[in-house]
C-alpha cells in the first residue's frame, strides 16, 4: 500500500484513488496530488504515480507477549493467573531447598579476579608493632571488642580488614600482652581457633607448617571448612610470636577457586615485621 503525506498534519493518506486531493484526517489539501503531478507528467500513468509520489509505511507488529499479558489480565482469565504464579512459586522454593543454599553462596562468594595477580599492590605499614604488608585490596581498620577474658590481659589490640568482595577477606590482628602473660604460638593458635569456630562454621580441616618471618618464628595454618552448610571456604592463617607481642594475618577465599591460594600466598611472602 502506497500514502501521501499530509503537509499539515502528517497523517497517511491511503493513494487508493487519483481523485484523492484532501487530507482525510484535517481537509487541508494534499501536496504533490495526481492533477499536479500530470501536469509536469503529461504522459504519465496512475500506477506511475503511486510509485513516484506514494510512500510505504511499515505496519508494527503486534508484540506477542504483550498480547498475551493483556489477555491474561482480564477479569475472566485472574484465576488461572492466581494459578500459574502458585505454581511457579511452589517450584522455586522447591528448587530453593534442594539447590538453592549452594547456588546463592555461589553468587555471594565471587571466586578472586584473576587480575589480582598482574596488578600493582598497595604496600602499607600498619600496627604499633609495625607490620609491613602487600595487598591487592586497601586494608581498613576493622577494630572489635575483645572478649572479657581476652581484654583482661591485653593491653593493646589492633585489627584491619578489606571490604566486602572481591573474591577474598584479609585480615590483620595485632595485640600486646601484658609482661606476665604467657604468649607462645601454641597459645596464639589455640586463640585463632577460639575466635575462628562461630556457629555457621563446620567440618573444619587444616595442617599447620613451621615458617620464618622477618627473622621470627611463626606458624602458617592451612585449611577449609563448611560455611553455614552452603559453600566450602579456604583459609590461610598466619601467627607469629615475639615476646609479648603477636600477628594474626588470616585470610579467606573460596575454596574451588584457583587464584585465591596464589593471592594469598603472594600477600604472605610480603609480610615484614619490623
Amino acid at each position: 500500500m502506497k500514502y501521501l503525506l499530509c503537509g499539515s498534519c502528517s497523517h497517511a493518506n491511503p493513494l487508493k484513488s487519483e481523485y484523492l486531493t484532501f487530507c482525510d484526517a484535517c481537509g487541508k489539501k494534499l501536496p504533490n496530488s495526481f492533477a499536479d503531478w500530470r501536469k509536469l507528467h503529461p504522459m504519465g500513468s496512475f500506477p506511475e504515480y503511486q510509485q513516484t509520489v506514494g510512500i510505504s509505511i511499515k505496519e508494527k507488529k503486534p508484540n506477542a507477549a504483550k498480547a498475551w499479558i493483556k489477555t491474561q489480565l482480564q477479569p475472566a482469565n485472574k484465576g488461572k493467573v492466581i494459578v500459574f504464579f502458585s505454581l511457579v512459586l511452589v517450584l522455586l522454593a522447591t528448587a530453593g531447598t534442594l539447590f538453592g543454599k549452594k547456588a546463592v553462596f555461589s553468587l555471594l562468594y565471587a571466586k578472586v579476579p584473576k587480575s589480582y595477580l598482574y596488578a600493582s599492590w598497595q604496600t602499607a605499614t600498619i600496627g604499633r608493632q609495625a607490620l609491613e604488608i602487600s595487598t591487592p585490596v586497601k586494608l581498613w581498620i576493622h577494630d572489635q571488642p575483645l572478649d572479657p577474658e581476652a581484654a583482661k590481659v591485653t593491653e593493646y589490640a589492633k585489627s584491619y580488614r578489606n571490604e566486602e568482595g572481591g573474591g577474598i577477606r584479609i585480615t590483620v590482628n595485632m595485640y600486646s600482652y601484658f609482661e606476665n602473660v604467657t604468649n607462645t604460638l601454641e597459645n596464639a593458635l589455640a586463640d585463632s581457633h577460639h575466635t575462628m569456630e562461630p556457629e555457621d562454621m563446620s567440618d573444619m580441616q587444616a595442617k599447620t607448617t613451621p615458617v620464618l618471618v622477618s627473622g621470627i618464628q611463626g606458624r602458617l595454618e592451612e585449611g577449609n571448612y563448611l560455611y553455614k552448610g552452603g559453600i566450602r571456604l579456604a583459609f590461610q592463617n598466619l601467627l607469629v610470636v615475639k615476646g609479648a607481642n603477636r600477628w594474626e594475618i588470616l585470610i579467606h577465599y573460596r575454596d574451588d577457586d584457583p587464584i585465591g591460594p596464589q593471592v594469598a600466598r603472594r600477600v604472605l611472602k610480603s609480610l615484614k615485621i619490623k
